[in-house]
């Protein structure tokens, strides 16, 4: 795993520490997936940012990069973990009251 995804992974992981164990080992898979698409998405991203994502011909002919077109069938996978985990983090998310809680609760007269 080269350092730019172990970094997105440890950052991925870091929102799942509350969620319950058996649950964060399960997508620990998942976690990897989404560090590393994510990576792959930020480089190929710069990519089409330098070079476009249509490549123009001498004969007046075109067609999309394969920069773009890694791009964008990578982009739904990533979005569809990204959701997945999301699912996951949403429903077992540990929400302790904060300050915040705590003055809507006073202000509400709870």
């Amino acid at each position: 795993m080269n350092k730019n995804v172990k970094k997105e992974y440890e950052r991925l992981k870091s929102l799942f520490k509350d969620v319950d164990a058996k649950k964060a080992e399960l997508v620990d898979e998942l976690l990897k997936k989404a560090a590393f698409l994510k990576v792959q998405l930020d480089e190929l991203e710069k990519d089409i940012d330098e070079f476009g994502a249509t490549l123009h011909f001498s004969d007046g002919s075109s067609k999309q990069s394969s920069s773009y077109k890694s791009f964008l069938s990578s982009v739904g996978t990533y979005q569809a973990i990204i959701k997945t985990l999301n699912s996951i983090l949403g429903t077992d998310i540990k929400d302790d009251d904060d300050e915040f809680d705590e003055f809507i609760k006073k202000a509400k007269g709870v």
